[in-house]
This record gives C-alpha cells, sequence and structure tokens, in this order.
C-alpha cells in the first residue's frame, strides 16, 4: 500500500513539473510577459523538465535503494531551486505548482512511515 502512495506522489510531482514547464515555456516565448527570452526562464523549463524526469523514473522504475534516496534528494533541491526561481520571476502559477510538487514529494517520503495509536491499558482494580 505505501509504495502506491509513493509512485502517486511520484506522478503528482510529475504532472506538475510538466505543467510548470509549460507555464515557464508560455512565459519565455509571450512577449507581454515581462520575463520573455530571458535566461532565468529558460532555466525554469530546463530544470521543471529534469524534475518530472526524476519524478517520472521513481514512479515507473526499480531503482536500487542509493539512486531512490538520491533522485528524491535532488528532486527536493530542484523543488527549492525552481520555487526560489519562480519568487524572482514573479511567477506566481510556478510557484503554485511547486508546493504542489512539495506537498507531494513529503507524501512521497514519508509514504513509508506508520503511526499507530498507543494501547491503553486499564488496570484491574
Amino acid at each position: 500500500m505505501s509504495l502506491m502512495r509513493e509512485n502517486l506522489a511520484a506522478w503528482v510531482i510529475a504532472i506538475a513539473a510538466l505543467l510548470g514547464a509549460v507555464v515557464s515555456l508560455y512565459n519565455y516565448v509571450t512577449p507581454l510577459t515581462g520575463i520573455d527570452g530571458t535566461g532565468g526562464a529558460l532555466l525554469v523549463i530546463v530544470s521543471s523538465l529534469i524534475l518530472a524526469g526524476a519524478a517520472i523514473l521513481l514512479a515507473t522504475c526499480r531503482l536500487g535503494t542509493f539512486l531512490r534516496r538520491f533522485l528524491k534528494f535532488s528532486a527536493l533541491l530542484d523543488i527549492a531551486g525552481t520555487s526560489f526561481a519562480a519568487y524572482l520571476l514573479e511567477t506566481q502559477s510556478l510557484l503554485a505548482l511547486m508546493a504542489v510538487c512539495f506537498v507531494a514529494w513529503l507524501l512521497m517520503v514519508f509514504a513509508h512511515t506508520q503511526y499507530s495509536a498507543p494501547i491503553a491499558h486499564q488496570s484491574k482494580g
């Protein structure tokens, strides 16, 4: 069950990252956005596609523990960097998509954690 949650979270990251790439591509090519043709917009397109690729690998491939952890950590760095770039580029839609990615990343990382309520012990009196 937790592997299904982890894969679902990875797919959410992939979809949000691809949508982020589309938004960034629109911002890059549309003259009235104010960031058309800038290096920052181009960088965000590339970083969103890299994030989507890592998420698709996490969702579809059987990876070793080290590679899986490396991709998860790299995805977190990518989400943080893309979020910062979206903030500097004043692109609220991309910032919202990266927030979705971060929540999905948290769900993906903590999918294996199970919480159980403590058992109440009754004393015989």
